[in-house]
C-alpha cells in the first residue's frame, strides 16, 4: 500500500478496522427470510457500483470525508446484498447436493475475504495523506471492482443451481 503507519498508529488503525468491519455486520438489520438476492437484483447492484466509481473518481484529497462517507455506503450496501446470499443458502443447504453446497460456500468465502480486502482501502481512505489520495483512491475503487465481480459471480452461482435435492 502507497500509505505508511509506524508504531502505535499501525495499531490503531487495524484495531479500527477490525472494530469497524464488525460494526458494520452487526448494524446491518437480519434478514426477514423474505429478502433473497433477486430482490437485489444483480442490475441493481452493478448499477450502484458504476455510480459510486463516478462519484469517487471526482471526489478530490480536500472531499475526503464526503468520498469516506460513499465508500461506507456502498460497503453497508454490499454487506447487505451478501448477507442475503448468506440467508438463502442458510435457508436452502438441507435441500442442496453436496456440489451446489460446495460452489455457494466457496463464492461466498471468496467474497467475504475480497470485502475484507475493500475495507483495508476503505481504512486507508480515511487515514490517506493528500499525497497518497490518488493512489489510495483509486486502489479502493479497483478492489470494489473485484468485489463487485466476484459478487457477480456468486450472484449467478445462485441463479444457475437453483435449489437441488441431495
Amino acid at each position: 500500500m502507497v500509505v505508511q503507519y509506524t508504531g502505535m498508529k499501525t495499531g490503531l488503525i487495524a484495531i479500527c478496522l477490525m472494530l469497524g468491519t464488525v460494526v458494520a455486520v452487526a448494524a446491518t438489520p437480519p434478514s426477514s427470510g423474505s429478502e433473497s438476492p433477486d430482490s437485489a437484483d444483480l442490475s441493481t447492484v452493478k448499477r450502484e457500483w458504476a455510480e459510486t466509481v463516478t462519484a469517487l473518481k471526482s471526489y478530490t484529497a480536500a472531499q475526503r470525508d464526503m468520498a469516506v462517507a460513499r465508500a461506507r455506503q456502498e460497503l453497508d450496501s454490499m454487506d447487505r446484498h451478501i448477507e442475503q446470499l448468506e440467508s438463502r443458502t442458510r435457508q436452502e443447504w438441507d435441500s442442496m447436493n453436496q456440489e451446489a453446497r460446495e460452489t455457494r460456500a466457496t463464492a461466498l468465502r471468496a467474497l467475504r475475504k475480497q470485502r475484507n480486502e475493500v475495507a483495508e482501502w476503505y481504512g486507508s481512505m480515511k487515514y490517506s495523506s493528500a499525497d497518497a489520495w490518488d493512489s489510495v483512491r483509486q486502489g479502493f475503487i479497483d478492489s470494489y471492482g473485484v468485489l463487485n465481480d466476484a459478487f457477480s459471480k456468486a450472484w449467478s452461482e445462485f441463479e444457475n443451481h437453483p435449489e437441488e435435492t441431495p
